[in-house]
């Protein structure tokens, strides 16, 4: 396993699920994760720091706004899923915040990628059903994994 920076993930294992839910889905998702809050962001919860990143990469441009933003802040514990309005409408919030649960399982067993690519997975399964893939389908936004050390 090949970590990238400090934050022990990998980040071709966590791409390629995100390409595999891309090829299932014409939804869109992006991972960020960074090691801490910038200073600008303390205070912020979990929720607030990943609407502020959804803003910045600005999945809301998607044209069937289906974006998905998984969030975590490594050092500060954080986990936030944010699902564009056309998910939304879907996908709840206890939805997502089922998915963190389960993720910071694995992050407890100190599981990262195995964490973050499972919800990947069970992210598609869901997405899939309500945005399956499109003869047309484009990728609107990167699947590189963003870290921020």
């Amino acid at each position: 396993m090949r970590f990238f920076s400090r934050i022990p993930v990998d980040k071709k294992q966590i791409e390629a699920a995100i390409v595999r839910l891309e090829n299932e889905s014409s939804a869109e998702l992006r991972v960020y994760i960074e090691r801490k809050l910038p200073k600008t962001s303390v205070g912020l919860s979990a929720v607030e720091r990943a609407l502020q990143v959804f803003d910045e990469l600005d999945m809301h441009k998607t044209s069937a706004q289906n974006s998905v933003l998984i969030y975590i802040g490594y050092k500060d514990h954080l986990c936030a899923i944010i699902g564009d309005k056309g998910i939304h409408q879907f996908v709840n919030e206890a939805y997502w915040q089922q998915q963190c649960d389960l993720m910071i399982e694995q992050f407890k067993l100190k599981s990262y990628t195995k964490g973050i690519v499972e919800a990947i997975d069970r992210i598609a399964d869901t997405l899939k059903t309500h945005f399956p893939i499109q003869l047309d389908d484009k990728n609107e936004l990167s699947n590189e994994v963003i870290i921020h050390d």
